[in-house]
């Protein structure tokens, strides 16, 4: 989006040069469980690391960051996305023979974020996801070249023993 490959992102809007956003420091991956429909239909758990997005059946995008989107819109509502450019964009088949963009375009950019808490999940738990096929860093889950929005929650911690 902007970036050559192998290139670190540019600094985003706002932030002096050098100082990376927070939520693309994290090298520890997250793994989210499907919420939606959708979701659980396509993806299943998901994992997703700053430098690659592998799905439950170990099919996996490689991705770069590409720095924060103040102001995506999301569902009616502005939020902050991160955004990913894929580094080799595809469109792999998941679960069930399904893909992210159904049209069979490849993926060229993902961005997440995390949406307001939905029935009992609780605040910073749920995470969104939306793919995109066009080459124009997206600024809105319904850009031209979505394909469609995927909703996850971090699963539940383990209890410890009583």
């Amino acid at each position: 989006m902007g970036t050559a490959q192998g290139q670190a992102p540019g600094p985003v809007p706002g932030q002096s040069p050098g100082q990376v956003p927070a939520p693309l420091l994290a090298p520890e991956p997250e793994v989210w469980e499907p919420m939606s429909t959708t979701a659980m239909a396509i993806t299943g758990r998901i994992t997703l690391a700053p430098d690659r997005i592998t799905f439950a059946n170990r099919a996996s995008l490689a991705l770069e960051p590409a720095g924060e989107v103040a102001g995506f819109l999301a569902e009616g509502q502005r939020v902050t996305a991160t955004l990913y450019r894929v580094t080799e964009p595809g469109n792999p088949v998941l679960l069930r023979g399904g893909r992210l963009c159904a049209n069979g375009r490849p993926i060229r950019a993902i961005a997440v974020w995390q949406p307001p808490p939905i029935g009992n999940t609780a605040p910073g738990q749920g995470r969104s996801l939306a793919a995109f096929t066009g080459t124009a860093p997206p600024t809105g889950a319904e850009d031209p070249g979505s394909c469609g929005t995927f909703q996850y929650e971090l699963p539940a911690a383990p209890r410890g023993r009583r």
